[in-house]
């Protein structure tokens, strides 16, 4: 026995020597009956078959004829015609579309399993068969069957082999045919040579085979269209070139010889060299070449394929040896006695024994005892069919053991089997499932985000379009409100109109909100204490009959989170959980700490480990079905038959534009639990923002407005001319920019953020600052993009005014920020002012903490401040400044009012408290009244202000 076994997997290769060798032996044969004689007696040597048979499919497959029948000699069969349907009439349409059928029990196939095909099947000895239907020009031509006298499985690559023989037994006997035909026309009567002629030239045009007729000067007078399919060489190219040029370099010297041989009258035959390719490339051609006269008559036909064939098997021979040699996986060879006969090196890697220790031995002295009698029934089992896998554990030489998992088949009275190291894999199996579960439930959650994600981005931009009708109605009837002249009725119907406004703004503001693209104003919020303070508000909107608890665990950890927004969110579930319990039951608000790991994030694909505040609101209502569970979220749908099933949904997008999560559990008739999840945050508390009110005031600056929608465009300015202000417009940001570039003075853009054309809204922006560094700019929409927003919040320094806006919002936001540019361009002046000149002497210099957001106006304040001989600390923010408050010799804290977060008049409220010795001036660009500051005694220095003024702020009270 060889050293190196050929296992089943071999069985392909040794196929394909099979097929080589046929295809040799059939180029001898011309006559048809000997062509279906040897390969069918080949083909059931090779498949250990009782007889194969070749029908000839005259008109119909029901009556086909036994042209010709090989018999081992042990079974019975005749030629002649055969009734198909009498023992095979179900498989009659899978025959007729070309399909290899292969039945390995007659007696139990279901398609043959009937009394009178199996009389018939008795009668012929036939118990298993394979059918070949050979199709030809869309028909079945022919059809090749072997038959087996006992059953047996049919395996795919003995079904392959029957294929490529029926293939090839046919394409030789239609060469055999045509080359007959060919013979016979050459023995006919004078009288027919015109029409053997023409025959003879359609076999020349229609032979795949490469023909033509050489003279002694070794061009081709002649050739065949074989040629020009074959080497993609025309008739008129081979003629006039020598076909020596067309020889591959390697192949001269032998070609040259056998030319010389047929010179001298002897023929070629099966003479193999390469030819050029037109488009390059070699092609392998195998000769047969007769001279007569001056003529040299040559057939060729194209082997390339056999040849690549024959190297693909030589390689796999080498390659096997090298597998067998380095493979890490065991392979082996197993007698009928379960004994080794062939083991390769991985042995030594996987089981420690030497292959030489195991060769001989008994594979049970390996297998540990409790795998010893599945073991043995897998190898009965191998014995009849392929096994395709089987797992068992092998003693290692060191005491323990090792899992194998084996594939293995038969090849004579040998078993080949490889074996597979799986002993980390068993050990990682429960790992692996858990993690495949973990997967699923991602997948499951991503394919829900994407889908609502895409909801998302259909519902902002609806909302944007939205937005912009809300504004063109909202400002004609502010604008027709100024028109009144004491009409009650039309007081009346506007105020109506603008009720409508105000609730189709809160329906585009939800959509937003489910869209992510709302801008959000977040605060460092303590959520026990915004619980508390909407604790009676919840009870109001959930009715007496709803006992509603509140559950706060003690020392919850803050949250940055938009506080007016979360309170919408905690008002509409409350509001939800009212409506499931009918107006009975029980709402529960749990507030905790949680840490979420990553396990769980890997089941949620929007949640990243970490810390998190969790808000749970309960209920005992009728619960969601589980069907619904996935559709809760998306806008519009609603389970109640009333509302614009807009809450979840917008819920939904709100937490997860502030980095948060929102999932829920239901049980249909016990009720549901929403739980809300915030990152937490470790700064300190804000505290809310003061809000600004008093009369609405304008100005005589110019304005540049940049609005797309005409009449949006229309609406703003006349708002704004109506509050006195020069307007300019610009319908996008090409002609904005031309517009800034003439010169004209600007105090201020007010420009949408969706633009078209090729400059976007935040270009237009960069570069009129480039040109007029003192234009203040505020930015509006009705549909927040990312080109203005970071992580679902505004860009630091970037104003924006959100569509639907009332006319006093506008007025209010553009006097802030005019009276901002003009204070920055009159400290320029002023530092210019007092530049040249060193400032006097200040002896009684002041120790000031000035807090100023504005990066343009801190700088340049404290430049000032330092000229006039005042040290200056100068912050960004209330909350920069809270520490310093107790600087030593402090004498004066000079504020903004608007400021971030905390406002500079609640920053004056905690000085008061901490140092109430220290001064406070607050600078606002804001009329004093307007401030929101509610001490009479208070301080202002209102923006822009001159050195004088700012001089007079600074005195002490009394001078």
């Amino acid at each position: 026995m060889s050293s190196t076994p050929a296992p089943r997997s071999q069985a392909g290769a040794s196929g394909v020597a099979f097929l080589l060798q046929l295809e040799r032996r059939l180029r001898l044969l011309q006559d048809t009956g000997e062509i279906l004689s040897l390969s069918a007696q080949l083909l059931g040597q090779r498949l250990g078959a009782q007889q194969v048979a070749c029908f000839d499919i005259d008109q119909t497959l029901q009556c086909p004829t036994l042209q010709h029948a090989w018999s081992d000699g042990l079974a019975p069969g005749a030629t002649g015609e055969y009734f198909l349907g009498d023992y095979a009439a179900r498989l009659a349409d899978a025959l007729a579309a070309g399909q290899a059928l292969a039945v390995s029990d007659v007696a139990s196939d279901p398609r043959t399993a009937m009394p009178a095909a199996l009389a018939t099947f008795s009668r012929l000895g036939i118990r298993a068969f394979l059918n070949i239907p050979i199709a030809k020009e869309g028909r079945l031509a022919a059809l090749f069957v072997v038959h087996s006298s006992a059953a047996r499985l049919w395996h795919a690559d003995e079904i392959e082999l029957a294929v490529q023989v029926s293939e090839r037994v046919w394409s030789t006997i239609l060469r055999a045919q045509a080359e007959s035909r060919l013979r016979a026309l050459s023995a006919t009567m004078e009288t027919q040579v015109a029409e053997r002629t023409r025959e003879f030239g359609r076999t020349w045009n229609v032979s795949p085979d490469l023909l033509g007729v050489l003279n002694l000067d070794g061009y081709f007078e002649h050739s065949n269209p074989a040629w020009q399919a074959t080497l993609g060489w025309s008739a008129e190219e081979i003629r006039t070139t020598k076909f020596f040029e067309l020889i591959h370099p390697e192949d001269l010297t032998r070609t040259y010889a056998a030319w010389e041989a047929a010179n001298q009258g002897q023929p070629a035959l099966r003479f193999e060299n390469r030819y050029r390719h037109k488009l390059g490339g070699w092609h392998w051609l195998s000769w047969v070449a007769v001279p007569e006269g001056e003529k040299v008559y040559c057939s060729a036909r194209d082997i390339t394929v056999e040849k690549k064939l024959e190297a693909d098997l030589a390689a796999r021979n080498s390659e096997r040896e090298r597998l067998w040699r380095s493979a890490q996986d065991l392979m082996v060879a197993i007698d009928a006695e379960g004994c080794f006969t062939a083991v390769n090196p991985a042995a030594s890697a996987i089981l420690g024994w030497l292959p030489e220790e195991m060769l001989g031995r008994s594979l049970f002295d390996f297998v540990l005892p409790e795998d010893a009698a599945a073991t043995r029934q897998a190898l009965a089992q191998v014995s009849q069919e392929a096994m395709p896998s089987f797992e068992n554990r092998y003693r290692h030489r060191d005491g323990g053991h090792r899992w194998l998992s084996w594939v293995a088949a038969t090849e004579g009275d040998l078993v080949f089997a490889t074996g597979r190291h799986v002993t980390l894999e068993k050990e990682a199996e429960s790992t692996l499932r858990s993690m495949q579960e973990s997967l699923r439930h991602s997948e499951m959650a991503l394919l829900q985000s994407q889908k609502l994600e895409a909801l998302g981005k259909l519902t902002g931009g609806v909302a944007h379009d939205f937005n912009n009708v809300l504004q063109i109605i909202s400002g004609n009837l502010q604008l027709l409100q100024m028109t009144l002249d004491g009409d009650p009725l039309a007081a009346k119907r506007i105020a109506s109109a603008s009720s409508a406004v105000e609730r189709g703004a809160k329906l585009s503001a939800q959509l937003l909100a489910f869209a992510r693209r709302q801008p959000l104003k977040p605060l460092v919020t303590d959520l026990a204490q915004l619980l508390r303070s909407t604790e009676e508000l919840l009870r109001r909107a959930t009715g007496e009959s709803i006992e509603t608890r509140l559950l706060l665990a003690d020392d919850c950890w803050r949250a940055l989170v938009d506080p007016h927004q979360l309170e919408n969110v905690i008002l509409n579930l409350a509001i939800n959980a009212r409506d499931a319990m009918a107006g009975q039951g029980q709402l529960t608000i749990e507030l905790s700490n949680i840490v979420l790991g990553s396990d769980y994030a890997a089941r949620h694909a929007d949640v990243a480990p970490g810390d998190y505040v969790q808000l749970a609101v309960s209920d005992t209502g009728t619960g969601i079905p589980a069907e619904l569970l996935d559709k809760i979220f998306e806008p519009f749908f609603t389970t109640k038959g009333e509302g614009t099933g807009l809450g979840l949904s917008m819920a939904y997008g709100f937490l997860r534009q502030s980095g948060g999560h929102l999932t829920v559990d239901s049980m249909p008739g016990h009720g549901s639990t929403f739980r809300i999840y915030l990152p937490r945050s470790l700064e300190a508390e804000t505290e809310l923002p003061l809000q600004l009110g008093g009369p609405v005031l304008g100005g005589k600056e110019t304005i540049l407005v940049v609005e797309d929608d005409v009449q949006v465009q229309t609406t703003v300015v006349d708002m704004l001319r109506g509050l006195g202000y020069v307007v300019l417009r610009a319908s996008d940001g090409e002609s904005a920019l031309a517009i800034v570039g003439s010169g004209v003075p600007i105090d201020l853009l007010f420009t949408d953020v969706v633009m078209p054309g090729k400059v976007a809204s935040t270009e237009l922006a960069r570069q009129a600052r480039l040109l007029l560094p003192q234009l203040a700019v505020l930015f509006t929409s009705g549909y927040t993009q990312d080109a203005i927003m970071q992580g679902g919040r505004l860009e630091p320094g970037v104003e924006l005014l959100s569509k639907p806006y009332r006319r006093e919002d506008l007025a209010r936001r553009i006097r802030h920020l005019l009276a901002n540019g003009r204070h920055v361009t009159a400290l320029h002046q002023y530092r210019a002012q007092l530049a040249p000149q060193p400032a006097p002497a200040q002896p009684e210099g002041r120790h000031i903490l000035l807090v100023e957001d504005n990066a343009d106006a801190r700088a340049m304040t404290s430049e000032l401040l330092a000229m006039l001989g005042h040290t200056v600390l100068a912050v960004g923010t209330a909350e920069e400044a809270l520490p310093l408050l107790a600087t030593p010799g402090l004498e004066l804290l000079l504020t903004d009012i608007s400021l971030p977060q905390m406002s500079g008049a609640e920053l004056a409220e905690l000085a008061a408290r901490e140092q109430p010795q220290l001064e406070v001036v607050f600078s606002t660009g804001h009329a004093p009244a307007n401030s929101g500051v509610l001490d009479p005694q208070a301080r202002f220095l209102v923006k822009p202000f001159t050195v004088k003024q700012l001089q007079r702020a600074l005195l002490p009270p009394g001078q």
